[in-house]
């Protein structure tokens, strides 16, 4: 990891085509960024894609527990009397 001291106004630039400028820091010490790239650059906070990751894995499960269901379901279909063991 880099680490780098900028102070408000000054740019950082990555590759070309992303730059970020610390707009302010606050007392408390919070920084607020500008980012600039191409539109084609997706850029999310890390809090989110920990949240999408997260709700895609529930997703994925509910699918996992429809598709058991709809097995059972086959089994008891094919063979009433073994479905509720």
């Amino acid at each position: 990891m880099l680490a780098l001291t900028r102070e408000p106004g000054q740019k950082i630039v990555i590759g070309g085509g992303i730059s970020i400028v610390v707009l302010s820091v606050s007392q408390n010490g919070r920084v607020r960024l500008g980012i600039e790239a191409p539109a084609d650059v997706r850029i999310d906070r890390e809090e989110v894609i920990q949240k999408i990751k997260q709700e895609n894995m529930n997703a994925a499960q509910v699918v996992t527990d429809t598709d058991e269901a709809a097995e059972w379901l086959s089994r008891i279909n094919r063979n009433p009397n073994k479905g509720t063991s």
